[in-house]
C-alpha cells in the first residue's frame, strides 16, 4: 500500500532563535514519503540566511504577510495528499508525523498531537508550559480546535475552506471550527512535539493583547464557542471580565458606597482562581510567584486587547 504523501509547512517570520532546531529535527523523521516547505515573511533577524542553509533539503520561498497569508499562498503549491503544519519554534522527535498519521481514518478531517515544554528552558516558559500541559490533558478523542503548531489534514480540504487572512491571531480557531463543519478532529497524544514558549515577560504581555484583540472578530462568527472550547476554558473567559466588573465597581464606589463591596468580592474570586489553578499546577514551591505573575499578565494582556478589538469589529461592519 501507498504511504499517503505529505507536505510539512513551516511558516515564520524572526525566529532565527529556533528555526535550526526546528528544521533540524524534521529532517530526522522516520516518516519516508514527506516534503518540509518553509515560508519566511521576509525575516530581518537573520532566519533566511540561516534556512538557504539548507539548500535542496527543504523548499524555501518567502511571502510578505502573516501566517494565513503564507498558509492560504502554500496551498497553491501543495499536492500531497496531506499537509502538516509545524511552528517555527518547536521540534519534533522522529517518529511524530508518523503517530500523527496514524490518526487519520474515516470521518477524520484533522489530527492534532500533544504540545510539551523542553527541559532546558526558563521557569517562565515552565508556567507556560505546565499550564498548556494540562489544558491538553483535558482533551478528549474527538476535539473543536487546535492551534497550527501540531496538526495534520488532508490537502484537499484545507484547499476547501482555507485561512482567514483577516485574522492575526486564531485563524487556527476560525480554520477548526470551519472543518468541523466537514469532519471531525482527532486527537493522538502519541504524536507529541516540543514548544518554546514565550521567554519574556513583555513578550508575553504581547502575545495575550494580539490574541484578545482578535477574539471579538473570532467569536461574532462563532458566537457558539464564546463560553469556550476544547483548550479555552470557561475559567480563562471568566478572569478579565471579572476584572472589568471591580475596576468598574471600584470606579462606581467613589460615587455610590455599596460598589466597593461589589469589588471586594469580584477581587477575592479573581484572586482565588489564581489560586485555584496555581495550586492544581506547580511542581516546586518557586512557581508559585510566577504563576500568578502569569495570570495577572494573562489578564491584563486581556483587559487592554478585548476592547480594541471590539472597536476594530464595529468599524469593520460600520
Amino acid at each position: 500500500m501507498r504511504q499517503p504523501s505529505v507536505t510539512v509547512l513551516v511558516t515564520l517570520r524572526n525566529s532565527a532563535a529556533t528555526i535550526k532546531q526546528c528544521i533540524d529535527s524534521l529532517l530526522k523523521i522516520n516518516y519516508k514519503n514527506y516534503r518540509i516547505m518553509v515560508v519566511d515573511a521576509f525575516s530581518d533577524d537573520g532566519s533566511y540566511e540561516i534556512l538557504k542553509k539548507y539548500d535542496k533539503k527543504i523548499d524555501l520561498y518567502q511571502v510578505k504577510g502573516w501566517a494565513p497569508t503564507a498558509y492560504n499562498w502554500a496551498l497553491k503549491k501543495i499536492h500531497t495528499d496531506y499537509t502538516a503544519l509545524v511552528d517555527a519554534d518547536c521540534t519534533v522527535p522522529a517518529n511524530w508525523l508518523s503517530e500523527l498519521m496514524k490518526g487519520f481514518s474515516d470521518g477524520i478531517v484533522e489530527v492534532a498531537g500533544k504540545v510539551v515544554t523542553p527541559k532546558a528552558t526558563t521557569t517562565l516558559q515552565e508556567v507556560i508550559g505546565l499550564d498548556l500541559e494540562d489544558r491538553y490533558g483535558h482533551l478528549g478523542e474527538n476535539i473543536q480546535k487546535v492551534p497550527t503548531m501540531n496538526v495534520a489534514f488532508k490537502t484537499a480540504s484545507e484547499k476547501r475552506i482555507g485561512f482567514n487572512e483577516k485574522l492575526r491571531v486564531g485563524y487556527d480557531a476560525d480554520f477548526s471550527y470551519n472543518l468541523t463543519k466537514h469532519g471531525k478532529i482527532k486527537y493522538v497524544p502519541t504524536a507529541m512535539m516540543h514548544h518554546y514558549h514565550r521567554a519574556t515577560w513583555k513578550a508575553l504581555l504581547r502575545q495575550q493583547y494580539i490574541t484578545a484583540s482578535m477574539m471579538p472578530r473570532l467569536y461574532w462568527k462563532h458566537t457558539t464557542k464564546v463560553t469556550g472550547d476544547s483548550i479555552t476554558k470557561p475559567t480563562m473567559i471568566a478572569q478579565p471580565f471579572l476584572a472589568y466588573g471591580f475596576l468598574l465597581s471600584l470606579i462606581l464606589s467613589l460615587a455610590v458606597p455599596i460598589f466597593s463591596c461589589v469589588a471586594e468580592c469580584l477581587f477575592v474570586i479573581l484572586i482565588a482562581l489564581y489560586f485555584y489553578d496555581t495550586g492544581r499546577l506547580i511542581k516546586r514551591i518557586t512557581h508559585i510567584p510566577y504563576f500568578l505573575a502569569f495570570y495577572i499578565v494573562r489578564t491584563v494582556g486581556w483587559c487592554l486587547g478585548l476592547p480594541v478589538g471590539i472597536l476594530r469589529l464595529i468599524e469593520a461592519r460600520a
